[in-house]
């Protein structure tokens, strides 16, 4: 018999449980199904707007659905046990019954991320007034590349925080899940195991910090693989090529430490962008999509909107 529940303000217990569930998993696919903003939320025990549905059954927890607050109102993700018979009916239940517990809380933007967008995916965001808005690209390049960057750069150091927030949300003003960030955002990411802050790449110009390339290795992978993570440049220097010199320094450190992949994440509408990407090597792997709508508040009582 399979149970669902709803999660607000997870105990001690459901937090073990939710975050065993996405780490067995993780080991059996080789990659975490939680973007690292949800993953965080979600270790940390749920910030202001997190809500999860669960389904479990004598086996344990089978499903998660979990939304987390954003830059830009709420973002979604759904996680399956891959060993599930009935798969779609599992998604569907706990995508509707997260959802409507977040319409329940007052509603408001959301974005829901998928790694495909197949039939039934579209099926089920149109049930919940969501549209396709975004398609987010993984692309994948060989190191060394035979060219390297023309800048000098170093690693990030800890009073480098305000300034690089400060940067960050200039370049990522519009960014539903980059933007808006504070220093405690910035100390959660830099306390995770994978952190390393000499691959955290800094840009100065007269001693000010104008740009950087974070990078980050992804151990639980074989071979390693390395991620440009985060890449920014201050708006005010647009047009002066930093994109691609920093892209390139976070790609110089990352061969220089024995990673011979490395990827990256962008947004298909960035054109610009992905051409500069395709100009140093890089091709397509994979793609994933958002779909996102204003969802309307539910009275908590009766359901009704």
């Amino acid at each position: 018999m399979r149970r669902v529940d709803i999660v607000r303000l997870p105990t001690s217990s459901q937090r073990h449980d939710m975050t065993e569930f996405v780490e067995r998993i993780s080991a059996a696919r080789g990659s975490r199904p939680l973007s690292d903003h949800l993953w965080i939320d979600l270790r940390e025990g749920g910030s202001d707007g997190f809500v999860a549905a669960t389904v479990a059954d004598g086996a344990g927890l089978r499903a998660l659905a979990q939304i987390s607050a954003a830059n830009e109102g709420g973002v979604l993700e759904v996680v399956l046990d891959d060993d599930l018979p009935d798969r779609l009916a599992v998604h569907d239940d706990v995508l509707e019954t997260v959802v409507d517990a977040f319409r329940r809380d007052g509603g408001g933007p959301l974005t829901w991320w998928v790694d495909d967008d197949a039939e039934p995916v579209r099926d089920a965001a149109r049930r919940l007034d969501l549209t396709p808005t975004r398609a987010l690209h993984e692309m994948r390049v060989g190191l060394p590349l035979g060219i390297r960057s023309e800048v000098v750069t170093r690693g990030f150091r800890p009073d480098d925080a305000d300034a690089w927030v400060r940067v960050n949300n200039r370049a990522f003003a519009d960014h539903g899940e980059q933007g808006g960030w504070t220093t405690e955002t910035l100390a959660l990411r830099t306390s995770e195991p994978w952190f390393e802050p000499d691959g955290f790449r800094i840009y100065e110009i007269d001693g000010e910090l104008v740009a950087f390339c974070w990078t980050k290795v992804h151990h639980e992978i074989t071979p390693p693989i390395g991620e440009i993570y985060v890449i920014g440049v201050d708006p005010a220097l647009h047009g002066r090529g930093l994109g691609r010199q920093l892209t390139l320094a976070g790609l110089d450190w990352l061969a220089d430490h024995g990673i011979v992949t490395a990827n990256l994440f962008v947004d298909a509408g960035n054109l610009a962008a992905v051409r500069l990407y395709e100009k140093l090597g890089f091709v397509p792997h994979h793609t994933r999509y958002a779909f996102a709508g204003t969802l309307e508040s539910l009275d908590p009582s009766t359901g009704a909107t």
